[in-house]
């Protein structure tokens, strides 16, 4: 049985609600509440897993409470109620599960527990994998690295954490000194540049000896050799996942959520390294497919909202990608979603002209005409 709390600040609906969820042989109703700060003092004796939110409320609305709710356990799952269908994608930014229109029904409640259900349940099956270390080093929506505290790292100077971004985007090749100083120090004369490396790979090993992260930088006459693995950075172990997997299914799915989860964002997003552009586009096209097979995945096995709220999901930090955008449209049309598609399609056909003067694709122009737009 999920453990549920509920906050509505209107005591009849709150009372309503109670009763409606409480009689769900699946939910155990552990705390109802009309103010959410209270609800937000309760929550950690309270535990629950999953949370039903009314998103119009005073001192706190809901989008906000499960900000502070989802910092406290990332792990609980949120479902919002609202009057007004259009914060369905506000929801969606805190990764909701799911909301419900009031009135909230018996049916529209069987309908979210359904999903509430197969969420612990792929949760379960995850808690091996997310038992696993956190690889030290994030390159993927920023770039960080912890040392063995877990404690940020501290870099001596910008090139020893530029030096360490290279090679953690070039892994297990040589890295060539003369490489290094035209790609770091391009403005400086081969000697001063060459003397830099040298130091700036002497800062690299004592920054990373003094973090307790057992790091090799082996030297050779020609450059610099970094052995890496999957368990230094997620970028590794998104590489590594990809090569070994065309398709998900019941056998990966786990691991390919996980790693979904985990592995947003740009390239080293936030820095601004001339050299990383190439990188950063192959890494984009390794999401966008992983974005791609899991969704083929849910589809495959009826499960339409999670199949949309992955697509919606990576849409929220690369919004132009051509092939998830016309899945996602392809998959409004189909569920006769026609409001939620209209939308969409004009939301991404002004972004796209905005930022690069160019209309949607021809067979997205050519679904949209199929939906009368």
């Amino acid at each position: 049985m999920l453990r549920v709390i509920i906050v509505e600040d209107e005591g009849p609906i709150l009372a309503l609600m109670e009763r409606l969820i409480g009689r769900h042989p699946a939910l155990g109703v552990v705390g109802a509440f009309t103010d959410p700060l209270a609800a937000l003092e309760q929550f950690p004796a309270l535990k629950p897993d999953a949370v039903f939110l009314d998103v119009e409320m005073p001192k706190m609305g809901g989008l906000e409470l499960a900000d502070r709710l989802r910092t406290r356990d990332e792990e609980l799952q949120v479902v919002f109620t609202t009057a007004y269908p259009g914060y369905a994608i506000e929801a969606f930014r805190v990764n909701a599960v799911d909301y419900l229109l009031k009135p909230v029904t018996p049916d529209s409640l069987e309908r979210v527990v359904a999903r509430l259900l197969k969420n612990h349940k792929l949760r379960s099956a995850l808690q091996p994998l997310a038992a696993a270390k956190d690889p030290p080093a994030r390159c993927l929506g920023t770039f960080e690295t912890r040392g063995a505290d877990g404690r940020l790292v501290s870099w001596p100077t910008r090139k020893t954490e530029e030096l360490f971004a290279y090679l953690l985007a070039y892994p297990n090749r040589l890295a060539s000194k003369w490489q290094l100083a035209h790609l770091l120090w391009p403005e400086l004369d081969e000697d001063r540049a060459l003397h830099n490396v040298h130091n700036t790979v002497y800062r690299l090993k004592k920054t990373l000896k003094e973090a307790g992260l057992a790091v090799d930088l082996i030297r050779t006459n020609e450059g610099y050799h970094f052995p890496v693995s999957a368990d230094l950075s997620e970028l590794e172990q998104l590489r590594g996942f990809m090569r070994r997997t065309s398709a998900i299914d019941e056998r990966n799915a786990a691991e390919g959520e996980k790693l979904f989860q985990s592995c947003r964002g740009s390239l080293f997003e936030g820095k601004d390294y001339i050299w990383s552009a190439g990188i950063a586009a192959e890494v984009a096209v390794q999401q966008s497919a992983l974005a791609g097979m899991l969704t083929a995945h849910y589809r495959r096995i009826g499960d339409d909202s999670t199949a949309k709220e992955t697509l919606l999901v990576y849409l929220s930090f690369s919004p132009l990608d051509e092939n998830i955008n016309a899945e996602l449209l392809r998959l409004y049309a189909e569920r006769g979603e026609a409001g939620a598609f209209r939308r969409h399609y004009e939301s991404y056909a002004k972004r796209l002209m905005e930022e690069l003067d160019v209309e949607p694709a021809e067979k997205i122009r050519a679904l949209a005409a199929q939906m009368s737009l």
